[in-house]
């Protein structure tokens, strides 16, 4: 029997398709994600460095979590990420946007937007300067981040909050980050995706960014949600 996900996403891409569009015309978009020609059926994923640094290609070591997900439901997917961002933070060296900058990453009517960060948050820029956050910080950019995507999409719209994907460094930011996330995304009445245990040591490379197990753990995690 087919998934509830996958016959919604079906639904929505058989009406692009009487529309006269192209749902799987996909082109190379920034940091290597993927964007599509138009979102009516379309997953799109606001992200950081876990999402940013992976790319399309089936079977590719570099296989972006994403992109199996997407394969997964037959659907267009569309990124807006990149490394080093979050909620509060800006990019590496300071120098990018934070997740409520992403202007179009919230227009039009996606079926699934899945919002993947945090993991940068326990820190901020303060003077071009990368200073500890406080949990009050964290909080209110998070919280102000989700009241934005609550107020910019349409109902219609399943929004998935990914709990910070965290390998085996920092672990106590990965607490304080990780429950302030969830706290948000359900006062909002949002669907948090928990990813506990998908990044053990031998399911990263440098501490932090998965490889190809890695990023199939979280797919798997993303997958099993969705299908709900």
């Amino acid at each position: 029997m087919i998934s509830t996900m996958r016959a919604r996403v079906a639904t929505a891409l058989g009406a692009a398709l009487v529309l006269g569009l192209s749902p799987f015309v996909l082109s190379q978009g920034a940091e290597g994600g993927m964007v599509s020609d138009t979102t009516s059926g379309s997953i799109i994923v606001v992200g950081d460095s876990i999402t940013a640094r992976y790319d399309d290609t089936p079977g590719d070591p570099r296989q972006g979590w994403w992109s199996m997900v997407a394969r997964h439901f037959d659907a267009p997917v569309e990124t807006y990420a990149q490394s080093g961002s979050g909620f509060l933070r800006r990019g590496t060296g300071c120098d990018g946007t934070i997740f409520a900058e992403r202007d179009k990453a919230l227009t039009g009517s996606p079926s699934i937007l899945i919002i993947e960060g945090g993991r940068n948050d326990w820190a901020v820029c303060r003077d071009d300067r990368v200073a500890l956050a406080t949990n009050a910080e964290i909080a209110e950019a998070v919280d102000d981040y989700l009241q934005l995507v609550a107020d910019a999409l349409p109902s219609s719209t399943r929004v998935f909050v990914l709990g910070p994907p965290w390998g085996p460094a920092q672990p106590l930011e990965r607490l304080r980050v990780t429950r302030l996330v969830q706290a948000s995304a359900e006062a909002h009445g949002f669907e948090f995706i928990d990813t506990t245990g998908t990044l053990p040591p031998e399911h990263v490379i440098d501490g932090i960014h998965p490889n190809r197990a890695g990023s199939v753990a979280i797919a798997q995690q993303v997958i099993a949600a969705l299908d709900n």
